[in-house]
């Protein structure tokens, strides 16, 4: 078995200037990214059924160049089942994201196993955004949370999706390119 998900690079193209201190500080060594299907098991055997249909879901949906525009305009601090806090910037509700990640979801309904159900609610409940602290205990959330005391503005533009298929979900095996499918947008 091996574990797969799909998300989307995000490249920032405007943050304030403190951000890329923050997220070195608060955050993993990981991309940017919107996570569109959260991690599920499959069999080896399954892999090119997978790719092939995220490839008819790229070929049939309609990306334009206005559509990898994105804002991330409100943060919204969540307090996991271990106490620990996660900072995450959320994107417009209704946005063509939205619509891209319902297709995914039904694309790929066969592969239905999570690794867990706190990802799953995610899926379920999908809220374009991007991950930029995690881990954080009472003291550090209410450090990190002085950065967005003043106007905070980010702009960025989808890159390319990404279909990491993994053994475990290890920061190493995650980061590994041979691990990653790339399809550009």
């Amino acid at each position: 078995m091996k574990i797969f998900a799909l998300y989307i690079k995000i490249k920032l193209t405007e943050k304030p200037k403190w951000f890329d201190g923050f997220v070195e500080k608060y955050f993993e060594p990981v991309d940017l990214h919107i996570t569109l299907i959260q991690p599920r098991y499959i069999k080896e055997e399954q892999i090119s059924d997978l790719q092939a249909r995220v490839e008819e879901v790229l070929r049939v949906f309609d990306i334009r160049e206005d559509d990898k525009k994105i804002s991330f305009d409100k943060l919204i601090i969540d307090k996991g089942s271990d106490s620990k806090y996660i900072f995450m910037l959320n994107t417009r509700e209704g946005s063509f994201i939205g619509n891209f990640q319902k297709e995914l979801k039904s694309a790929l309904k066969d592969w239905d196993l999570f690794v867990d159900n706190v990802t799953k609610e995610y899926e379920i409940n999908f809220k374009p955004h991007i991950t930029i602290a995690v881990n954080l205990d009472g003291h550090m959330k209410e450090e990190a949370g002085k950065y967005f005391i003043e106007d905070y503005r980010f702009e960025g533009v989808l890159e390319e999706l990404v279909l990491p298929l993994v053994k475990d979900q290890s920061l190493e095996e995650r980061k590994n390119i041979d691990n990653q499918k790339i399809f550009k947008l």
